[in-house]
């Protein structure tokens, strides 16, 4: 049986996976994918109103999925400004298999990346993040080398630097 824990560990991996394989990747950025997803053919413009992001920040996550191969970008048949957006490829794949774990799909999965954001109390909390603290959730209580060993294989710096901000904001105790 699998437990909450390892749930939440499995969900941020196939984010991660949906996501380039980039553990800084930000929740919101996970969010706008899920939502595209949960709507597609949506246009950005859509997309910014359901999720009360503004311009600026709307079209810095579309260039990046859109340039890491996420989405597909296609134009609308009603108006020539407008494009429309789709999940594809490696990031569909990967998407449908964190959304597996939530009997309500994309409403569940919005709501388990809302609820690491307020848990997470940062500015743009990452994928990492949420993976360390769903590491220490799932086990209950760890060392730092057991989380960082659990992470994805990048630079330790940042591995620790992460895990420090977390210690530092209060939101986890180092063990």
């Amino acid at each position: 049986m699998t437990t909450r824990g390892q749930k939440a560990c499995l969900v941020i991996d196939h984010l991660v996976e949906a996501l380039a394989g980039d553990p800084s990747s930000s929740l919101r950025r996970a969010i706008v994918l899920t939502d595209i997803d949960e709507h597609p053919g949506t246009t950005q413009t859509e997309s910014m109103a359901r999720l009360d992001l503004d311009k600026s920040s709307m079209n810095r996550e579309i260039d990046w999925l859109f340039n890491y191969g996420c989405v597909r970008v296609q134009d609308s048949k009603e108006d020539g400004r407008a494009k429309k957006l789709e999940v594809c490829g490696y990031s569909k794949r990967a998407l449908d298999s964190a959304l597996d774990y939530f009997p309500g799909a994309h409403k569940g999965l919005h709501s388990f990346l809302n609820l690491y954001i307020k848990v997470l109390k940062q500015e743009r909390p990452t994928l990492r993040d949420a993976r360390i603290v769903a590491t220490l959730y799932e086990k209950g209580q760890a060392s730092k080398s057991e989380v960082i060993g659990s992470l994805y294989s990048g630079p330790a710096s940042t591995d620790n630097r992460a895990y420090k901000k977390l210690v530092d904001d209060g939101v986890i105790e180092d063990g």
